[in-house]
């Protein structure tokens, strides 16, 4: 049941980390101005951080030496690249609109990258293919939150589900009963 558990889980974080990556340099090779964003680097690096601790995660459920510290450190250190990298894009497309290319136009991960032209900003990008790479940096978006929820969950279950010591398994139960009553409270 517990690597089911895991496995499944680990389908899911190779998935999402995949769909970071491929996203992530598609709107990378898309920079037609100077470079590519710090923050369009960053979200491909960590699509490839949690694709490797995927595959890691999965060689863990057959090669019991791997089912240590070893992965516990990889799902953490991937869960914070993909939430660090979820929060800077959201904080970047704050108050931007695919629908709406005025607020767009100039959007250093949407736009391609931008120029002065005789005292005029010239951008990259015209109204379709922006709205194209709007809707593609707010997709890069959601898969790092979903990769963290997933790598939360991986880690997660591989402290909580596996042979424990007594503390860790006491600050499991713990843990896990306090969020049933959280979830059990808010559902009123």
């Amino acid at each position: 049941m517990n690597a089911l558990i895991i496995a499944i889980l680990r389908a899911f974080q190779f998935i999402f980390s995949i769909i970071v990556l491929g996203i992530s340099i598609s709107l990378a090779k898309g920079q037609r101005i100077d470079a590519v964003p710090a923050s369009t680097g960053y979200a491909a690096f960590t699509g490839g951080l949690g694709t490797l601790a995927s595959l890691i995660g999965a060689a863990g459920i057959f090669i019991e030496s791997l089912q240590t510290l070893i992965t516990w450190a990889i799902d953490g250190l991937a869960g914070l690249a993909f939430v660090a990298g979820g929060i800077t894009y959201a904080v970047l497309l704050r108050g931007t609109s695919c629908s709406n290319y005025e607020s767009i136009w100039d959007n250093t991960i949407i736009s391609g990258g931008c120029t002065k032209i005789d005292k005029t900003k010239v951008c990259g990008y015209t109204p379709s293919p922006a709205k194209s790479r709007c809707t593609s940096a707010q997709a890069d978006t959601a898969f790092m939150f979903l990769g963290f929820v997933v790598c939360v969950g991986v880690w997660w279950s591989g402290i909580c589900l596996s042979d424990c010591k007594d503390e860790v398994c006491d600050m499991c139960s713990m843990m896990s009963n306090a969020v049933v009553l959280y979830t059990v409270g808010c559902g009123k």
